[in-house]
């Protein structure tokens, strides 16, 4: 039956990729404020520029190894600027040829002969066809994607990396000295402080973010199956494998020479997993701030222009970090899709994971996502001193644990039973304790020493190992910055 209601969608004519058309986050209402961060590194066209510099590149190393003619140092910086001229026309340009050779990567070549082509003094290269000589789609590929994602983290996950590292440092400063009633299975259960706890999520992130910047990417330029055979075919005289590693290496990444049409991956898996662990860690984080928030030991902003709720006008939602977690749930997702696949081809190469690698930028974008989400989060939250130490008189069970392992050590039998009998699912009071001190049958200064136990003072080792958190903390963030 035809609906008699105008469509709701957006007329086709009105369409176009803009803010508010883009079908993800990342290209769509949040492309202004950072998209545009992750797509000038993921985007196709950032893709074919890094194939563009590759190739020119290659025909350097050629020149170098002799194997065509030599290149004039004006000639090299043309060809190692190549990329820049590859500009939004440009990109429109190979798509269309593309469209009816259905190769990507052979699109670009015939793109960049023409580019070359304006240049007199490269015009015998391009005639002799040395473009994309000896070279498989996939060696240019692979090199481009690892490249760029090297670039990205570099210039872009790190930094922020960085900052949010710096927003947990500064919470945790700002609350060492706040004790809290630790909870386990969310119950009441020994106190700690708030800034040992946030500091602990810091120390985390930061072996994970200091072993993503250690990490390099692989790559591979060994041909059709891994052997290098047209190459060394064509000129033995070359030791193919020492140029194939040293090309590598110009880009910045590590070598694998023994392959098939594809790198192997193993170093891809490793750096998603680091992601994976990441975003792990950032839920975990959102999760406890969102608990601590809802105990009221943690105060949000509460800013006049803002809404929390279209229904409720006392609302402050803690939005910034529900929106942490969801993006690095996101993230998760495609994480564990794209591992699935990576690590797996059908004998030397199929194009199934091609498409597939088109998205790659997206469990990036979202963890970066995540990230910023976080780090407004974090500087948007105070501790309710008042509401923790309320808290805190309200329920001295969380002493119990102090109280048996000081009888028990003093010899005292059952004393882990006698506590239980007092304390195991009860709200103790601070005369509740008194009371039951009196009654104890142990000498009066065994008494005074735990009448002097305190939330206050039962903390072990909190104090000291948050500073040293804090200093492992700055040292990988001043690291990452």
């Amino acid at each position: 039956m035809k609906s008699s209601q105008t469509s709701f969608a957006i007329p086709a004519r009105d369409s176009s990729l803009r803010e508010g058309t883009g079908i993800s986050n990342l290209d769509g209402r949040l492309w202004d404020e950072m998209g545009f961060k992750v797509g000038r590194f993921f985007g196709d066209e950032a893709v074919v520029r890094a194939r563009v510099a590759i190739e020119a590149r290659y025909l350097i190393a050629l020149s170098k190894a002799g194997r065509i003619r030599k290149l004039g140092k004006k000639e090299a910086n043309i060809l190692l600027r190549l990329h820049e001229k590859v500009d939004s026309k440009v990109y429109k340009q190979i798509r269309e040829i593309e469209t009816e050779a259905r190769h990507d990567v052979i699109a670009m070549t015939q793109v960049l002969k023409k580019l070359l082509g304006k240049y007199k003094k490269l015009d015998d290269i391009v005639t002799a066809d040395w473009i994309h000589w000896g070279l498989a789609s996939e060696d240019v590929d692979n090199l481009s994607k690892a490249t760029l994602t090297m670039e990205f983290l570099k210039e872009e996950f790190l930094p922020q990396a960085s900052l949010l590292l710096g927003s947990i440092s500064v919470m945790a400063k700002n609350t060492k000295n706040v004790t809290i009633p630790g909870r386990t299975h969310m119950q009441p259960a020994v106190p700690t402080t708030l800034g040992k706890e946030i500091a602990l999520f810091g120390v985390r992130l930061a072996e994970v973010f200091e072993r993503i910047s250690d990490l390099k990417l692989r790559g591979k330029l060994t041909g059709a199956v891994g052997n290098l055979s047209a190459q060394r075919s064509a000129a033995p005289e070359i030791n193919w494998l020492s140029f194939s590693k040293k090309f590598v290496e110009s880009l910045g990444l590590e070598t694998s020479l023994f392959t098939t049409q594809i790198e192997p991956r193993n170093r891809w898996a490793e750096l998603l997993d680091l992601v994976e662990t990441l975003d792990l860690i950032l839920v975990d984080l959102s999760q406890d701030a969102r608990l601590y928030i809802g105990f009221d030991w943690l105060v949000q902003e509460a800013k006049k222009e803002e809404f929390g709720s279209s229904a409720m006008p006392q609302k402050v939602n803690p939005i910034d970090f529900e929106n942490s977690q969801g993006n690095a749930l996101l993230a998760n997702w495609i994480i564990e899709g794209l591992k699935r696949q990576l690590l797996v081809s059908w004998l030397q190469r199929d194009l199934v994971d091609k498409t597939i690698l088109r998205n790659l930028g997206l469990p990036f974008g979202y963890s970066l996502i995540a990230m910023i989400s976080a780090v407004k989060g974090l500087t948007r939250v105070s501790p309710n001193k008042e509401r923790i130490t309320k808290e805190l008189n309200s329920d001295l069970s969380i002493l119990a644990e102090a109280y048996q392992i000081n009888l028990r050590a003093l010899g005292l039998p059952n004393a882990y039973d006698k506590l239980k009998d007092v304390t195991r699912g009860r709200k103790i009071t601070k005369e509740n304790i008194g009371v039951w001190l009196d009654g104890l049958d142990v000498p009066e200064k065994v008494k005074t020493k735990l009448r002097r136990i305190s939330p206050e003072n039962y903390l072990g080792y909190a104090k000291e190992n948050t500073q040293k958190m804090l200093t492992e903390i700055e040292r990988v963030r001043r690291k990452l910055a």
